[in-house]
């Protein structure tokens, strides 16, 4: 009964500890004491019981924690964030507080009462008072066309 209990106690350990420092060790660590909590109930001995701990910690350790941090690492530089991407704020209208123009020439729109940096792709810059729609966003910067 001991037994069972610290390994319950060590996955425990093992999960709050993989939340708190994100390492990806914690987990293979607590999935490990899972597996050798199933031995303990299952009335192997101790000696056992840690044996598949530490074989198993080793091997998910050793094998799925570079698969998982490779794939972690993979799928951040995927995430451009210099692309544009649809948005809550797509689609929302305002009005121009500052002239809009190109990339070169960012202005000012007002949407639902906060003030935004905004471009055009529009060949003409848009002056100030004229209603616009979002398109799309660029981190903070939005992409208007009038409406």
């Amino acid at each position: 009964m001991l037994a069972v209990l610290f390994w319950i106690a060590v996955a425990v350990l093992g999960f709050v500890v993989e939340v708190h420092t994100n390492a990806f060790l914690g987990v293979f660590l607590g999935f490990a004491a899972a597996l050798a909590f199933v031995f303990a109930i299952s009335g192997f001995g101790f000696v056992v019981q840690s044996l598949i701990w530490l074989t198993v910690s080793a091997v998910t350790v050793a094998t799925l924690r570079p698969l998982a941090i490779r794939r972690l690492r993979r799928r951040r530089s995927e995430l451009d964030m210099s692309r544009p991407a649809d948005s809550a704020m797509t689609n929302l209208q305002g009005f121009v507080e500052m002239p809009v123009g190109d990339p070169s020439h960012p202005g000012r729109v007002r949407i639902q009462g906060e003030s935004w940096r905004a471009v055009t792709d529009w060949p003409a810059e848009l002056p100030g008072g004229t209603p616009i729609v979002v398109k799309k966003a660029y981190g903070t910067t939005l992409w208007v066309d009038p409406l």
